[in-house]
């Protein structure tokens, strides 16, 4: 069975409820194609026993409601099984080196009349639908399972199981219900992002128009096959690779999938096999776009056979790292866990020594495993994470994942795409040239007269543009972006295109071939000609000094143009210069500077030629070598040149993964930013990749870990400080609960080795949850250092505790248990309760960072409701009966009071002596 007549589509089941007559089933490539979805609707619709059909565009998904007796079920259950990949094809290799009624030929076609409509059938049951394999969501499930696969969380969830075979059903109850409550918290916000990437999805076009029959017609852009002779015109989104068969004033944008900012030349003459992808001018690609002119050309590869499809497969083929917030998470559980387990050792030997019962050694030992793993930790870790998470969303940043957050604070090299990313991909015109006399677009008058209005106008009746006006009435224009541009000056400087045309209309267009590189127009008494200087200058006989300008116009990364004029048929008559270039989007040489003052360099990768990627480093303040794609097998085997590079122009996206995977193999923490087709792999491949824009494309914004909702370079560096703030507040929260615990292991191995039982298994659970939770949370979301991005960042290879934090851990732990153990000396297991944690609240106060007066009262209210909560565990018998702790209530009391004002005391004596100091200073 076929979800569609004569289409192979992959589906896969996600429920069916016999009982209820309904099958939902997951359809990768129905992602974003509501004309898919239309026609899966009708298709199934029609066989018999179904009774209504939903295909979900945004999900993916459909479902079918089936009659009772409908004999179908077994069929759909069986076409639901896995299936192979879309299969897509190309037939003839390197079409665009072969001439292209040889393609045609190879491909059992006719260049003038296609194929029939029952080849086309034939066809498509060979080689299958022209579709891509669509990235498909995270399952809920496994959305879900991602928040428990950490290694804290699993000794916590071991500690709930032993806890559950003893028989401590409180105990284990109480570290589920944190644990399930961590892991809601971060599902929900993980899901929220996906939905709303989800509904950024746009739908691919439907309808394509081709020739079958040998007569013009349109058809699902889905069923195009091999041999399909397309008609394209400006405006239209490739379906499939085609090789051109014939073309007018044709030019491409292929932007999304090279890089490349201008529109591309295309003609029907092959090309050299060895060209690479963005030379191959006698080809058109899948998901670029038609900027002006018209042709036809013949499809040579659908589905995942195009070079959009080899993208994407490079894309799924290049995996980044784990979250680097996961593996030193669990490298410190895994430190925890040993510390615990010989702690336990030590408390068993004791215990056997003082012959302790069994169920009792083993419960002391449940209790150090539990005082050595803070509760707290993947709480406060993730509450971090979604507070920055918020933030950022607030900001138009949407994270996908809560690790990421803390992997930006990391970055040390950011990597970004040229176009559209760096700059806005929409050519601006930046100088007319004009008898000798360069002037800015900027002076130019808004009723401009004279030689520049004449410069302005022969471009705007040379242009190639279709111009449409709106139901407001707005004028829009259809084109190539650098023929947009000069209309566009036109209109600023007074020139009414539509009037112009209808004054001047245009009679006959010679259009540019290889070997005359511009395009004349005739109108009424009068010719323009416009296009490669060299040429137009040679037309007129210009000066040296045109010459020397367009050089100069050149050098500085301009697309330089020349126009001219000529009466009748008397001689040609230069008009000018004009030179235009892809502007930096604004905020970019801003954010470039913010981020070498933070330690992180930049690199730029581009499609583009080595010229126009020098002017651009040099406008956006990039610091360092610049080479080509070419030269990448060199570079990346030397360390020393590849930390030296700021530029690589001319690159492919295998390229692009190359110098991403050398530089973290170098040891860097790397992100990627980038909008288009190209940039997928080397998004995926990064530590973390950033879709740049909601414009930016499908492919890109499905692969990356980040999307940025408005093109501005500057949110990258709001995201790095908000996870420079996260990593700065964990291992504060880190250390604070790492402290504590450590003081609760050395009180109950201390007291265990004298052959006493201070404090209960529940009791030290009580403990850490009362003082790991809240207290860790108030450090955790505390608002960050302003001047966060004024330092680099941390070594990659840093742990979330460095050797200063292990020492300052080892002695505030110490100083926690000896108070403890005094306590326990004056008043008993009671007073050791009490002070073991008031000496915590207090010493969360001293962990926390300085100049946090916006953060007092929220740090207050957390760690004074953890204070209240155990001062009432003290002082309530019933709960005291519950923990199972005894003692002295009097001493217990002053203890607690003694052990929450001294350290709090002291901590403000030490600030006022700091002040003091800097006063004196000042």
């Amino acid at each position: 069975m076929s979800l569609l007549a004569d289409q192979d589509i992959a589906a896969s089941l996600v429920r069916h409820a016999r009982s209820a007559h309904r099958l939902r089933l997951e359809v990768s490539s129905l992602l974003g194609d509501e004309h898919l979805g239309r026609e899966i609707e009708r298709s199934v619709s029609r066989k018999p026993g179904v009774v209504r059909v939903t295909a979900n565009a945004r999900s993916g998904r459909v479902l079918i409601e089936l009659a009772p007796d409908a004999a179908i079920i077994a069929e759909l259950e069986a076409f639901a099984k896995p299936r192979r990949r879309a299969r897509g094809s190309q037939v003839v290799a390197k079409p665009y080196a072969r001439d292209a009624e040889t393609v045609a030929t190879a491909l059992g076609s006719s260049a003038h009349r296609g194929i029939s409509e029952a080849e086309a059938k034939r066809r498509l049951e060979r080689f299958g639908a022209n579709l891509l394999e669509a990235q498909a969501q995270p399952s809920r499930l496994k959305l879900a399972a991602s928040q428990l696969a950490n290694l804290p969380t699993a000794l916590l969830l071991g500690s709930a199981l032993v806890a559950i075979l003893l028989g401590d059903v409180i105990d284990a109850t109480a570290i589920v219900t944190v644990v399930g409550v961590n892991a809601a918290i971060g599902y929900r916000m993980e899901r929220t992002s996906e939905r709303l990437l989800a509904g950024w999805q746009r739908a691919e076009a439907g309808m394509a128009s081709v020739i079958r029959n040998g007569q013009p017609t349109t058809v699902p852009a889905s069923r195009l096959v091999p041999g399909d002779v397309l008609l394209i015109r400006a405006g239209d989104v490739l379906p499939a690779d085609a090789r051109i068969v014939d073309a007018h004033r044709l030019f491409a944008d292929e932007s999304p999938l090279t890089g490349e900012s201008e529109p591309v030349a295309k003609s029907e003459a092959p090309v050299a096999p060895d060209v690479p992808l963005g030379d191959r001018s006698s080809m058109l690609y899948r998901g670029t776009s038609i900027a002006s002119g018209h042709g036809r050309a013949i499809v040579t590869a659908t589905g995942c056979a195009t070079e959009l499809g080899e993208i994407q497969r490079l894309a799924t083929a290049a995996r980044g790292g784990r979250a680097r917030l996961a593996t030193r998470l669990d490298a410190l559980a895994s430190k925890l866990a040993w510390s615990g387990l010989a702690a336990s050792g030590v408390s068993a030997v004791a215990g056997l020594l003082w012959r302790r019962p069994a169920l009792e050694l083993v419960r002391h030992s449940v209790a150090l495993g539990v005082a050595a793993i803070p509760e707290g930790l993947p709480v406060t870790s993730n509450a971090a994470l979604v507070r920055a998470m918020s933030r950022m969303r607030e900001r138009g940043i949407v994270v996908r994942r809560l690790a990421t957050t803390e992997t930006l604070g990391g970055i040390t090299v950011a990597c970004a795409d040229k176009t559209g990313t760096l700059t806005e991909n929409e050519m601006r015109l930046e100088y007319v040239w004009i008898d000798g006399r360069r002037i800015s677009a900027a002076d130019i008058p808004a009723q401009a007269s004279g030689p520049v209005s004449a410069l302005l106008g022969a471009v705007v009746l040379n242009s190639d543009l279709d111009y449409q006006r709106d139901r407001d009435g707005a004028l829009h224009l259809v084109g190539s972006s650098t023929e947009r541009a000069l209309v566009q000056a036109a209109q600023n400087a007074g020139i009414a295109p539509e009037t112009l045309r209808t004054r001047f209309p245009r009679h006959r267009l010679v259009e540019r071939t290889d070997e005359t590189r511009y395009v004349i127009s005739e109108h009424d008494g009068i010719a323009i000609a416009k296009g490669a200087p060299e040429q137009i200058l040679e037309l007129c006989g210009a000066s040296d000094g045109a010459l020397a300008e367009n050089e100069r116009l050149a050098s500085e990364g301009l697309r330089v143009l020349a126009a001219a004029v000529r009466a009748g048929a008397g001689p040609w008559r230069m008009l000018g210069l004009v030179a235009l270039r892809d502007p930096l989007r604004a905020g970019s040489v801003a954010a470039v500077q913010e981020a070498a003052r933070a330690g992180i360099r930049t690199v730029m990768l581009t499609g583009d030629q080595r010229q126009t990627a020098e002017a651009i480093a040099h406008a956006a303040a990039l610091e360092g070598e610049i080479v080509e794609g070419i030269e990448l097998p060199a570079i990346l085997a030397d360390p020393e040149r590849l930390r030296r590079i700021a530029v690589v122009a001319r690159v492919t996206p295998a390229d692009k993964v190359a110098v991403i995977e050398a530089l973290r193999s170098a040891g860097e923490i790397v992100a990627m930013a980038g909008d288009g087709v190209n940039d997928a792999p080397a998004l995926q491949a990064a530590d973390v990749g950033i879709a740049v824009g909601v414009e930016s494309t499908d492919l890109a914004r499905q692969t990356a870990d980040i999307v940025l909702e408005r093109a501005d370079l500057r949110a990258i560096l709001t995201a790095i400080a908000e996870g420079r703030i996260v990593q700065d507040n964990l291992r504060r929260s880190v250390r604070f609960q790492v402290a504590g615990n450590l003081g609760e292991v050395i009180t109950i191995t201390s007291a265990s080795v004298m052959g006493r039982r201070f404090i209960s298994p529940l009791g030290v659970l009580w403990i850490n949850m009362i003082t790991d939770t809240l207290p860790g949370l108030a450090l955790a979301l505390e608002s960050g250092h302003p001047e966060v991005l004024a330092r680099p960042p941390a070594a990659p290879s840093a742990p979330i505790l460095d050797r200063g934090d292990w020492r300052r851990i080892v002695r505030d732990g110490s100083a926690i248990a000896a108070a403890s153990g005094l306590a326990a000396l004056a008043g008993g297991p009671l007073a050791a309760f009490a002070v073991l944690g008031a000496a915590q609240f207090s010493y969360a106060a001293s962990c926390r960072s300085t100049d946090r007066a916006d953060d007092t009262r929220r740090f207050a209210l957390m760690v004074g409701g953890s204070s209240a909560l155990h001062l009432g565990a003290v002082a309530i018998a019933p709960v005291r009966s519950l923990l199972g702790i005894s003692g002295s209530l009097p001493i217990a009391l002053a203890s607690f009071a003694f052990a929450t004002a001294t350290p709090l005391l002291l901590g403000w004596l030490r600030d006022r002596r700091h002040e003091v100091i800097r006063q004196g200073k000042v």
